[in-house]
C-alpha cells in the first residue's frame, strides 16, 4: 500500500495547459486580470498559449473554482468551452475532427487521452442503439464543477460539430449540480443537458457514429495520427516512476544535495516508500545515482565543452580527480579519451 500510495504522488497529476485557455476568455469577458490570477497560482500567463506545456492538475482545479467566484458567473464556463475554436487542443483536437467518422473520432479521444492528462480516463461503450462516452474521474479532495463543465462543454461542442445535426438527441450527464447562473447552453439543450447525475457521460445515438465528419480528411487524418502516437512516447514518460526519480536526482547533482533523503523530500515521499518503488523496480537509489552520472558524463563530455572541472560539479563531484576515477573505472579510459574519440560505450537507459 505504501509502494502503491508513493507511486501516484510521484507521478504527479498533470494535465495540459492549453486547458486553461477557457479561463483567459473568461477573463478577458469579465475584465478580470488573467495574469494577476496566473501569477497567484504559480504560472505563466502565456502558459495556455505553449502547445506542449502542463500543469499541476490540482492547481488546474483550483484555477478553475477561482475564476468562476471572482466573475460571479458559475455558469459562464459552460458557454466559453462549447465555442473554442476547432484545433485549440493540436494533435488532440485533430484525431478527432479529421478522423474518417465519429466512431473513430470519440474512439481516438479515448485512445489519445494520455495527451491531456494522467489524472482520470474515458471510455466509449455500446448499449443498445446508443454509444456511451463516458468520463472516470478520482476524487482528489478539491472541488472539481468548473472544470467538470468545462471538460463536458468542450465534448458537447465538438460532438455536435461532427454530426452537424440540430435535431440529434443527445443525452449529456454532468455529475456535478446545476450553476447557479444559468448558460445559454443550457438553454438550448433544456432537459437533455442534466445535472447531479452519477456519471459524466454523453449518450449518442448509433446511427451517427458511421458518419464522416466535416473535417474528415484521408492523408491529413495519417499525419495527425502519427503525430498523435509519436506525442503519447513523449507524454507516457512523464508517468514512468523511474523517470521521475531521475530527473529529481539529476536536478539534485547540479545543486550538490544528491541523497536520497533530499530526493525522496523533492517527490513528496518517505525515503522507505522511495526505497521499496526503485526495489520494485530492480534498483537501488545508489545503482540509479551510479548510471545516471555514468550516462551523463558521457553526454557532457561527447556533445559539449564543458570543462571537465565544471562537468565535474554538474554531476555532484567535488574534485575534479574524483570525476576522473569514475569515468576510468565506468569506460576504461580517462575523460579526455572519452571526449576525443566518441562513442564510449552502450548506455544504461535511465539516464
Amino acid at each position: 500500500m505504501l509502494h502503491n500510495r508513493g507511486l501516484r504522488r510521484l507521478q504527479d497529476d498533470w494535465c495540459r495547459a492549453d486547458t486553461l485557455h477557457s479561463l483567459e476568455i473568461v477573463c478577458k469577458m469579465k475584465r478580470l486580470d488573467w495574469a494577476a490570477i496566473a501569477r497567484h497560482f504559480g504560472i505563466r500567463a502565456d502558459q495556455p498559449h505553449c502547445p506542449a506545456a502542463t500543469v499541476d492538475y490540482r492547481t488546474a482545479l483550483q484555477l478553475f473554482e477561482h475564476v468562476a467566484h471572482a466573475s460571479n458567473d458559475d455558469g459562464l464556463i459552460l458557454d466559453v468551452a462549447a465555442s473554442l475554436p476547432l484545433g485549440l487542443y493540436s494533435t488532440f483536437d485533430y484525431v478527432g475532427l479529421c478522423a474518417p467518422n465519429l466512431g473513430t473520432g470519440l474512439n481516438n479521444w479515448v485512445r489519445f487521452l494520455p495527451l491531456r492528462t494522467n489524472f482520470y480516463r474515458m471510455s466509449l461503450e455500446d448499449e443498445g442503439d446508443v454509444s456511451v462516452l463516458q468520463w472516470q474521474v478520482p476524487d482528489c479532495g478539491i472541488p472539481r464543477v468548473q472544470s467538470t463543465y468545462e471538460r463536458m462543454a468542450w465534448a458537447i461542442g465538438r460532438i455536435e460539430f461532427a454530426i452537424q445535426d440540430p435535431t440529434a438527441k443527445l443525452l449529456i450527464d454532468i455529475s456535478q449540480p446545476a450553476p447557479r447562473r444559468m448558460s445559454d447552453l443550457q438553454r438550448r439543450l433544456g432537459s437533455r443537458l442534466r445535472f447531479g447525475q452519477a456519471q459524466d457521460r454523453i449518450v449518442i445515438p448509433k446511427h451517427y457514429l458511421p458518419r464522416p465528419t466535416p473535417r474528415s480528411e484521408a492523408n491529413l487524418y495519417a499525419i495527425v495520427e502519427q503525430a498523435a502516437l509519436r506525442e503519447m512516447e513523449e507524454y507516457g514518460g512523464r508517468n514512468d516512476p523511474l523517470t521521475r526519480v531521475a530527473e529529481k536526482i539529476n536536478e539534485a547533482l547540479k545543486s550538490g544535495t544528491v541523497s536520497l533523503e533530499h530526493v525522496a523530500a523533492e517527490l513528496g515521499m518517505s525515503q522507505r516508500s522511495l526505497q521499496r518503488l526503485l526495489e520494485a523496480e530492480g534498483t537501488s537509489f545508489r545503482k540509479l545515482t551510479e548510471t545516471i552520472r555514468r550516462n551523463m558524463a558521457a553526454r557532457y563530455l561527447k556533445d559539449t565543452s564543458l570543462p571537465m572541472k565544471e562537468i565535474a560539479f554538474l554531476l555532484g563531484f567535488s574534485e575534479l580527480s574524483a570525476f576522473s576515477r569514475a569515468v576510468k573505472t565506468w569506460y576504461g579510459v580517462p575523460p579526455k579519451s572519452v571526449r576525443l574519440n566518441g562513442d564510449p560505450g552502450m548506455e544504461d537507459s535511465v539516464a
